[in-house]
């Protein structure tokens, strides 16, 4: 009777819990973005693709700026942490043409009223254009390069660096305007496909850590990027054991489960 007591309390706890959750949860979204996710138009959320927020032009400040860049701009973002409003990482998967937006133009052949590019909508797929070529399931980490220049089964060439793509600025900070203010360039070498960065709350000399899952590693650099300090992992080597680990979340034939 008395674990039975103690079950029936714990479930109430918990409903309680859910609801004083629920209800605040309901009470912050609503101050913070009223109506938010109603699909309506004018209203963010629902069915605007840009959800709550309102974008920004130009922020961060375009490649461009930057000196013998005037031919390039972002890549694939992989991504972003916050430290402060005026020191934001980003980490992106090198640099790509800066072409202007075509005009859209009608394609029937492919169905009526289609046109692209779709007002609104980015007109090119950054995540398929950016090196490397490798990151789907069964594909191996270490043939991203070459895919990312193979021919494609239509027959096309594949994407050349130089060309199509560059591997560089692949960590960047910006401030609050939008401003480069630090360029991490020196370890473009040695990433592969830079995936997440992060920095703990716990560390006063705030390290930043830099998850390259190609590599099958993590990268761990003073905070000004000026050194690396440790890296766990062997890079280029898939393991699972004391000296080796498995970044890329995906089953590779022949290799064994990564995880």
């Amino acid at each position: 009777m008395r674990k039975r007591v103690v079950v029936l309390v714990t479930a109430a706890l918990g409903l309680v819990t859910g609801f004083l959750l629920g209800d605040r949860a309901a009470t912050v979204g609503s101050a913070q973005a009223p109506g938010s996710f109603a699909a309506v138009p004018g209203e963010k959320g629902g069915q605007d693709i840009y959800g709550a927020y309102e974008p920004v032009a130009d922020w961060p400040k375009p490649l461009t700026a930057l000196p013998n860049h005037q031919p390039w701009t972002w890549g694939s973002a992989e991504g972003v942490f916050a430290e402060s409003p005026n020191h934001v990482f980003i980490l992106q998967r090198g640099e790509l043409p800066n072409i202007p937006r075509p005009n859209a133009r009608t394609m029937p052949e492919f169905g009526p009223s289609l046109s692209l590019p779709v007002s609104g909508v980015p007109f090119r797929n950054a995540t398929y254009s950016s090196p490397p070529g490798a990151g789907g399931t069964t594909q191996v980490a270490e043939d991203g390069m070459r895919l990312y220049t193979a021919p494609t089964v239509e027959g096309g060439r594949g994407f050349e660096l130089g060309v199509d793509a560059r591997w560089e600025h692949c960590l960047v900070v910006v401030d609050a305007g939008g401003n480069i203010i630090e360029e991490w360039t020196q370890w473009d070498s040695m990433f592969k496909r830079p995936h997440a960065v992060y920095i703990s709350p716990y560390d006063p000399e705030k390290h930043v850590w830099v998850v390259d899952d190609h590599s099958h590693a993590i990268f761990i650099f003073t905070h000004d990027g000026k050194k690396l300090v440790q890296t766990i992992g062997t890079p280029g080597t898939l393991g699972t054991d004391a000296t080796t680990m498995c970044t890329a979340s995906r089953w590779i034939p022949g290799r064994g489960a990564c995880s």
